[in-house]
């Protein structure tokens, strides 16, 4: 028999069965999207569980339970494994990390910020070369830069 609940959100009186009867109860997926907002409920969102450094626990859990799984050694083996075996259309990493950025790092001698663009000069994503790699601050800087290219290209004339 359906008992008569509230919707957390909005307050409406709803009717559940006593097994679908959860922590938190919404008469909608309005209602329960409103209530699971951060904009709309801070307070509320403060309460839910934090899954920011779960990556990091299975990381350091699976380190524990199998020690010989990821060894540098390992790691080392499946790249080389995997060297030249792509299609030659992305870009080339260093165990993970784009190659580029790496490079640019070198260059400016410190780790790039967030939201920092590293340009390749000639266009080609797969030449790392230090004199072929340039920063941007910013996605912007980087598109003007594109746009005054192409209006060159393209007969526009660059200013």
């Amino acid at each position: 028999m359906p008992l008569k609940i509230e919707c957390d959100w909005c307050g409406k009186e709803i009717y559940r069965d006593p097994c679908r009867i959860k922590k938190h109860n919404f008469c909608s997926r309005t209602c329960m999207a409103a209530y699971s907002s951060k904009g709309k409920n801070p307070n509320g969102y403060a309460g839910f569980k934090d899954f920011t450094n779960i990556g990091k626990h299975m990381s350091e859990m699976n380190r524990k339970l199998n020690p010989t799984r990821m060894t540098p050694e390992t790691r080392k083996k499946l790249r080389d494994s995997r060297l030249g075996s792509g299609e030659g259309r992305s870009y080339i990493k260093q165990y993970g990390k784009h190659e580029h950025r790496i490079v640019a790092e070198q260059i400016l001698g410190r780790k790039l910020k967030p939201g920092e663009i590293v340009h390749h000069i000639d266009g080609n994503k797969r030449n790392n070369s230090r004199e072929n790699i340039r920063v941007f601050a910013s996605q912007s800087e980087h598109a003007k830069l594109h746009a005054k290219e192409n209006r060159f290209w393209k007969g526009g004339g660059a200013e």
